[in-house]
């Protein structure tokens, strides 16, 4: 397996635990995220997306002097799951704009497979010495496992240094199809989960099968979620403990 780093942490070789950090302009939560474990930091812009941009670059510039986390950019689109289609999240023009706009303060870029801005702003993010981790999330399902295994040649075609695929498991054989995709180990770092309902039964399974990223919230007051159902990060990593797969 090539060697994939998102800043100083070695991504591939163990599960790493990220914190999806939905209020990054509270840098209090950075500190939560890493006394709650966390090897990395996402920063969900998406959930900014009222702010003028450059107060969000000033936002990240900000985070990434306030913690030793690498920090993971991602500016969610609407159509897969973001939190808003306000502002430069609905305008994928303006969203382009401001992941450029990002990388001398970020560790890694999040883009979905399906975005159009895909091709740009990975060539400049592989440049700039930033990792592209290039996602799909299925919202309804899991594909069978022969569309899974396209889907991530896809994602690593598109320019991913790190594969990531999200979906809804309605069935234990849904949930085989994710934990088979991973345990084929194909070349690249993959990380592969479930939200929803088994998003925490999800992530317990793929750390056990070696999904390289498993995303936990913080405790967050606004009630929103990063994602639907996903577990908090202490819950995420005390299970992992008591299930002895660390």
């Amino acid at each position: 397996m090539p060697l994939v780093r998102i800043g100083r942490v070695r991504i591939g070789d163990s599960p790493r635990l990220v914190a999806a950090v939905i209020a990054p302009q509270r840098l209090a939560h950075l500190a939560e995220a890493k006394a709650a474990g966390a090897d990395l930091a996402e920063l969900r812009l998406d959930y900014l997306a009222r702010l003028p941009e450059e107060r969000v670059v000033a936002c990240v510039r900000g985070a990434a002097r306030a913690t030793s986390l690498p920090l993971i950019a991602t500016i969610r689109s609407p159509r897969e799951g973001g939190a808003s289609r306000e502002g430069f999240a609905g305008d994928e023009k303006r969203r382009e704009a401001l992941f450029l706009s990002l990388l001398p303060h970020v560790h890694a870029v999040d883009l979905e497979l399906s975005s159009p801005i895909l091709p740009a702003v990975s060539s400049a993010a592989r440049k700039a010495g930033v990792t592209v981790i290039v996602s799909y999330h299925h919202f309804l399902s899991t594909p069978s496992l022969a569309r899974l295994r396209a889907l991530a040649q896809l994602c690593k075609a598109k320019g991913g240094d790190v594969v990531k695929i999200v979906t809804v498991t309605r069935s234990p054989i849904e949930m085989i199809r994710l934990l088979s995709l991973l345990h084929e180990r194909p070349s690249e770092p993959l990380a592969a989960f479930a939200m929803g309902r088994h998003a925490l039964l999800s992530r317990l399974m793929a750390y056990f099968f070696r999904s390289c990223l498993l995303y936990g919230s913080l405790s967050d007051r606004s009630g929103a979620p990063a994602a639907p159902g996903i577990p908090a990060l202490t819950e995420l990593r005390d299970a992992v403990r008591k299930f002895h797969l660390a």
